[in-house]
Formats: structure tokens, C-alpha cells, sequence
């Protein structure tokens, strides 16, 4: 619609300097063949705009959006606009905005929008601003709400509209609140989660400065979250076999009917599993599992607590003359947690051994010895107080005896911590583990002996044991 926009003249008696609207921003153009729209950022406190199309008049129009009909093909135009006041006492008319686009040629969008990646509650992606000092704002959206707004420019106004509620909620300034949110600038990689499985959405992104004004157009990439898994009951069986029990400890092999499905293994007390049942047993190490995933994730947390393939499982934490059975059950993905994926597995039941007694003070139960699984477990008899226990490489110590390992390991022990050696002792029963993996065919001495916490003095003589890691094939 064309206006007539007659400004009123400022007054001579009035002691402030009027000040400038701000230019329209994002002005750009997007042509057929034969028509060009011109947009750009409807400019605050401004009456009306003024534009001028290549050598013409200059026309008044109320909203910020014009139409340039039959025009000639692959021609390029010039356009140029700015916001109007309607009150020259307080604010004069701003700069000129331009912009040249040539007709039947493809608009130049100020974002590129890369959908890198998709699951059923996640999305990422990389934003790369044509202006790479333009500070921007984007988000997922889903597009049924997205596609309600009369067009992409309420849609970013209404955005910035919630911003400025939020500032004032919070008795921010909008510069105080974006700079809070925090706005991106040059390209960027992002990550959105908890996102509804199975919906529409887009990923949207728009200029944005710190006072609020849009600063160009939104660009928008529609995508669609995957369905949220569902856990497929499993035909994987397994057969279970436990060997290498002592008082304390057992391994059990499990060779699973499928190599690529993950399961959960474990001991329980035969007069548990009698009295609590398969169900109930499968619950609480899901239960387990899934209070790990909360804190990670379900791929990180199966590939770390959970088995594939043929493996092996050795636990050192068994009481002895007591009956037990191993179990397994598949473990599969529902939604973002665990859940079984097989009924319950067990293995034949097996009584650990008489308590054993041990040469020294402190008894080393080698449970595990593999380059990537350690597993040794350091017991003290009731006059040892306190002890300090470690596994190095042999040749950390050399040829030499006993009492000179326990020397060099104090030695090294006082350089390295000092007083506070105390805090690496132990007064109980220890399952010793490893993170890093050990050197292959190498010799390691596992070894503990007494030490006081009141003064820097063994108090037992060496317990160890020799081993030896496997080599690398």
C-alpha cells in the first residue's frame, strides 16, 4: 500500500538532538524470472518507509516488503530503502539501505544450514554465516508451529518478542539478556538433545545484534527425528561355564549364540536367585545400568558394563563355602535407557572354597592378569593396621631383594607426596583395577607390605607375586 507520509517539522525550541532510526536491516531480494520481493527488518518507531527502485521516485509504503512486477529477465536492479519518522522532534529519518539482485538468479542466503547428523532425540549440525562478524541466534523448531506464523519474518520477531519478555522477567537489558543466552558469531558446530522422536521439525537461524534488532533473514532446514527404538525381544542363548573358584573369587565364560548383541553378566547367591526370581533379578542390574546411562549415555555406558561376543567375567568379591550361579540376559535399547533383551540365563551352581590362609601378612589374589583387564585383589591379616599395595614393571626395582623393594618404593613414595603418603593407604580388603592397559609380554610385580600412618616406617615384610602379560597376538 503507498502512503503519504508527511513528517512534522521539529521544534525550534526543543533542547535535545532528534536521533536517527535505525537503517533497515537485512534488506534483500528474491526474484523469478520477471519479479523481485524486497524485504527487509520492519525498523522500530519508524511511520512508514521510503524506497526508491533504480532511477525512480522515491515511494512511501507501510509495510516492509515490496513487489517489482514485469521486469525483464536476468537483469540486474538496484533498490534502496529507508525507515521514515513520523515525529522529527525525537527521531529523523535513517540511512539508506541498498541492495542490487538480478532477476532469475538464485538468492544469496546469508546462512548455510549443514544437517550433519539426526537420531530420534538429537540433531547436529554446522551453521556457516556469509558475513562471518554477523552475531545470529538458531534453534530447532517444530515445524507445525514453525509453519503457523504468517511468515519467517513474524516467526523471528515473535523469538525476539519472547527475548525481551524474558529480559524484563529477569530485570535485564536485552543486551545484558542476549549476551546471557549467549549469541554465536562465525561458523559453528551444535548439538540439540531432547528432542520428540518421530516429529518434524527445523532448524532455523537468524541475524541478531545485542539490542535486539534482526539483522537479516531467517534461513530455516526442515528435518525429521527418527523413531525412538524400541527393544526387539532377542533369540540370543548363551552356554556358561565357571572355573577358577577359590574362597574369595570365580571366572565365568560365556559364549553367547550371536556375536553382535550386548548382555549383562554377574554372580548372585544361590538362595538370592531362589527367593528373588528372574524378573526381579533382571530389573535391578537394568535398574543399575540405566542409573549409569543418566549420567552418560546408552552407547558409552553398555560398551563399558556389558559384554559382546565371547568374554570372559572373574569377581572377587564372593563370600566363601557359599553356593552361587552366574547369570547373563541381552541388554537392548529403549528409548534413551537399557532394557532386556532375553529372559535370564544361569549357570550351573558352584560353592567357593574354605577361607584360605596366606604365607605373609597380606594375601595377593591374582583374579585377572590380561594386557587391557586387571584384577588383583590384596587382603590383610588382622595385626596389619595399615599397608600400601601397587603393580609396576619388574624392572622398576632391578635384581634385587625384598627389603630393598620395599626401600625404593618408600623413597619414591616420600619424593612424590610427602607427608601425604597417608592418603594413598589401605586398611581394608582391595580389588585392585586398571584403567590404562599394561605393556605386552612384560614382567609386573604385584606386591604389598605394611605401613604405619603415624610414621614413615614399614611394618611388615614383602608380599608379591611375579607375572607376566600375555603378548600382543
Amino acid at each position: 500500500m503507498v502512503l503519504s507520509c508527511d513528517p512534522v517539522e521539529p521544534d525550534p525550541n526543543d533542547g535535545e538532538d532528534p536521533v536517527a532510526l535505525a537503517k533497515p536491516e537485512g534488506l534483500r531480494g528474491e526474484s523469478t524470472d520477471n519479479s523481485i520481493v524486497f524485504m527487509w527488518s520492519a525498523v522500530e518507531n519508524a511511520k512508514c518507509y521510503s524506497y526508491i527502485f533504480e532511477d525512480g521516485d522515491e515511494v512511501y509504503v507501510n509495510e516492509p516488503t515490496v513487489t517489482m512486477e514485469n521486469l525483464q529477465s536476468e537483469t540486474t536492479y538496484t533498490f534502496k530503502v529507508k525507515a521514515v519518522s513520523g515525529d522529527l522532534e525525537k527521531w529523523l529519518d535513517s540511512q539508506w539501505a541498498e541492495v542490487t539482485v538480478t532477476t532469475g538468479e538464485e538468492p544469496v542466503r546469508p546462512f548455510a544450514i549443514d544437517i550433519t547428523g539426526v537420531t530420534f532425540h538429537s540433531v547436529e549440525m554446522k551453521i556457516s554465516p556469509l558475513d562471518a562478524e554477523m552475531t545470529y541466534f538458531t534453534n530447532p523448531w517444530k515445524l507445525a508451529d514453525f509453519e503457523s506464523y504468517a511468515s519467517t519474518e513474524e516467526f523471528a520477531k515473535a523469538r525476539v518478542d519472547g527475548f525481551k519478555e524474558a529480559a524484563e522477567l529477569s530485570n535485564l537489558t536485552m543486551e545484558q539478556y542476549l549476551n546471557a543466552i549467549g549469541l554465536s558469531v562465525g561458523e559453528e558446530i551444535y548439538i540439540y538433545l531432547n528432542l520428540e522422536s518421530d516429529t518434524d521439525y527445523v532448524v532455523y537461524v537468524f541475524g541478531l545484534d545485542y539490542q535486539g534488532n534482526i539483522t537479516s533473514e531467517v534461513v530455516y532446514e526442515p528435518f525429521r527425528t527418527e523413531p525412538e527404538p524400541q527393544v526387539q525381544p532377542s533369540s540370543m542363548t548363551f552356554e556358561l561355564s565357571v572355573t577358577d573358584i577359590t574362597d574369595i573369587s570365580a571366572k565365568m565364560t560365556m559364549k553367547p549364540s550371536v556375536d553382535d548383541e550386548y548382555y549383562y553378566a554377574f554372580f548372585v547367591n544361590k538362595e538370592n536367585y531362589d527367593y528373588l526370581g528372574d524378573e526381579y533379578i533382571i530389573q535391578t542390574c537394568i535398574d543399575d545400568l540405566n542409573e549409569y546411562i543418566s549420567s552418560s549415555d546408552w552407547a558409552e555406558t553398555v560398551a563399558e558394563q556389558c559384554f559382546m561376543g565371547e568374554d570372559t567375567f572373574s569377581y572377587a568379591e564372593l563370600d566363601a563355602n557359599t553356593e552361587y550361579v552366574g547369570f547373563t540376559f541381552g541388554v537392548g535399547q529403549q528409548g534413551l535407557y537399557a532394557a532386556a533383551s532375553t529372559d535370564l540365563f544361569v549357570s550351573d551352581v558352584f560353592m567357593t572354597k574354605s577361607p584360605s590362609g596366606s604365607d605373609g601378612p597380606i594375601r595377593i589374589e591374582v583374579i585377572n592378569f590380561e594386557i587391557d583387564d586387571v584384577q588383583i585383589k590384596f587382603i590383610p591379616s588382622p595385626e596389619v593396621e595399615s599397608y600400601r599395595c601397587e603393580l609396576l614393571p619388574l624392572s622398576d626395582f632391578g635384581d634385587v631383594g625384598d627389603a630393598e623393594i620395599i626401600a625404593k618404593d618408600m623413597e619414591n613414595l616420600w619424593n612424590d607426596y610427602a607427608d601425604y603418603y597417608v592418603m594413598l593407604l589401605l586398611y581394608e580388603e582391595y580389588t585392585y583395577t586398571r584403567v590404562n592397559p599394561l605393556e605386552p609380554d612384560t614382567e609386573y610385580i604385584a606386591f604389598a607390605y605394611g605401613l604405619s600412618d603415624s610414621e614413615f616406617v614399614a611394618t611388615t615384610d614383602l608380599c608379591k607375586v611375579v607375572l607376566r602379560t600375555p603378548s600382543e597376538n
